[in-house]
């Protein structure tokens, strides 16, 4: 299962990719709170704009690589930049070296969303798209409070204009729980989210779940 009609209908009905696993060869999706943005509804408000303008300040290039293509032009440094980028924000344990091959290799994982500083990379957003949509799978940034880097915040909403520009009716940010995910719809109009059901706009129904998620002991 990976044709793009198949992904469609996946992603249409909640589902995202399942990598917890990595003995389990097949490829699994998992019914979650699934968060979306309706591109034709996309906009920014005033904050959420004048944060992206800041960021455009940085005058990236963004590019769209196959991920073959990427992975030969990155060779070994793929793994070291991601580790390098991802603790500081989540820690050294988040996302294991075997996990993160294990979703590279994923045949419906196909290409990446890059951006440069002049020659030297800034970021990499896993992808998975069609003309059904596109899902920001993973983002690996250069981070860790250098002023000299480029926020994160911006590259989501760079991936919303790229989607944008290719006029892909929704945008797929992954899940949804807790205060901690709010930054992925923070002055973002057209978010929807799955409920179980069906796909719901109403952001307070959102943010009370968010807020019942924090309660909830940890595991």
């Amino acid at each position: 299962m990976s044709s793009e009609s198949d992904l469609g209908e996946i992603y249409e009905g909640g589902y995202l990719p399942y990598s917890g696993d990595t003995a389990d060869q097949r490829d699994l999706f998992y019914m979650s709170r699934s968060l979306r943005v309706a591109m034709p509804l996309l906009s920014l408000k005033k904050n959420r704009r004048y944060d992206h303008r800041r960021w455009e300040n940085f005058e990236l290039r963004r590019e769209l690589l196959p991920k073959e293509e990427f992975l030969n032009r990155l060779g070994d440094q793929v793994t070291e930049l991601a580790y390098r980028w991802m603790e500081p924000r989540f820690g050294d344990a988040s996302l294991a070296r075997d996990r993160f091959i294990y979703i590279l290799e994923k045949p419906f994982l196909r290409d990446v969303l890059t951006w440069w500083d002049g020659s030297e990379l800034s970021a990499f957003a896993l992808l998975v798209h069609g003309t059904w949509g596109a899902h920001y799978w993973y983002v690996f940034y250069k981070n860790g409070g250098d002023q000299a880097a480029a926020p994160g915040h911006g590259y989501l909403v760079d991936f919303l204009y790229w989607a944008r520009e290719r006029s892909l009716p929704y945008a797929y940010l992954g899940t949804t729980y807790g205060s901690k995910s709010r930054y992925k719809s923070r002055g973002l109009e057209g978010i929807e989210f799955w409920d179980g059901e069906s796909w719901n706009s109403d952001r307070d129904q959102l943010n009370h779940l968010r807020n019942e998620d924090d309660c909830l002991p940890v595991k």
